[in-house]
């Protein structure tokens, strides 16, 4: 199912650019492919993770050399503390999860190693953002882009002309990671069409997919408030 959902996403990526079907078409897109990514990490028992910024976002997976040289070494994922963490949380609901020094733990292992990107699997290759939407990300309850109108540093990094050609491009540890045991970091993604296109509005709207240590994916939209501002905002309404 996941998979159709991204080639109809992909067959049809420019549905109404001049309305919230654009951002509907893109979260839903992205959704069908985080629950792909999910499925995989569990079935191949491999770690995956997912880089997003306001262009678009690229999907990696732990490399084949690094993901043994961590078992050899006895790596850990986040369960393997939640019986200790239990004994100190008997009573929390959440079992532990509450708790986020096994999942800081987790994730500081994963930075120093290295990652590919994901080239040959449909839907999980890079993807550009259309035109004509703004994008807003919290990561473990801290937002990413505080706003679309953040000036960017168009020099931020040097180049060097001298640089071998043949040498691969760094990837960069990802922000969202998607463990083998079934869990991920905290993380809120929303869409929105660009703010021009909602000045008539009373109410602006966006569409958000929000991700839980347990594992849980829920997706929601189109809710009314500031792409940025209510990014983690609960909502009671269902929709």
């Amino acid at each position: 199912m996941a998979i159709m959902a991204i080639m109809v996403a992909v067959a049809f990526p420019n549905i109404g650019q001049t309305s919230d079907k654009l951002a509907k078409n893109e979260i839903l897109r992205l959704v069908a492919a985080i629950e792909l990514v999910r499925d995989q990490s569990i079935i191949l028992n491999q770690e995956y993770g997912l880089n997003i910024d306001e262009e678009g976002y690229q999907f990696l997976v732990l490399s084949e050399s690094e993901e043994n040289n961590l078992k050899q070494a006895g790596k850990s994922n986040l369960s393997s503390n939640k019986s200790s963490d239990n004994n100190n949380n008997n009573n929390n609901e959440n079992s532990g999860f509450d708790n986020e020094d096994s999942s800081t733990k987790s994730k500081d292992k994963l930075k120093g190693v290295k990652w590919q990107a994901i080239e040959d699997i449909p839907g999980l290759g890079e993807h550009e953002f259309p035109e004509g939407l703004d994008i807003s990300l919290s990561i473990d309850g801290e937002n990413v882009f505080s706003t679309s109108e953040d000036e960017i540093e168009i020099f931020e990094q040097d180049i060097d002309i001298f640089d071998d050609e043949d040498k691969k491009k760094k990837v960069k540890p990802p922000q969202i990671y998607f463990l083998s045991s079934g869990e991920q970091n905290q993380f809120s993604i929303a869409i929105a069409i660009v703010e021009e296109q909602q000045k008539n509005r009373d109410e602006k709207t966006f569409f958000r997919v929000r991700g839980f240590l347990t594992g849980n994916l829920e997706y929601e939209g189109p809710l009314e408030g500031n792409l940025f501002q209510d990014v983690d905002r609960d909502y009671d309404e269902e929709f």
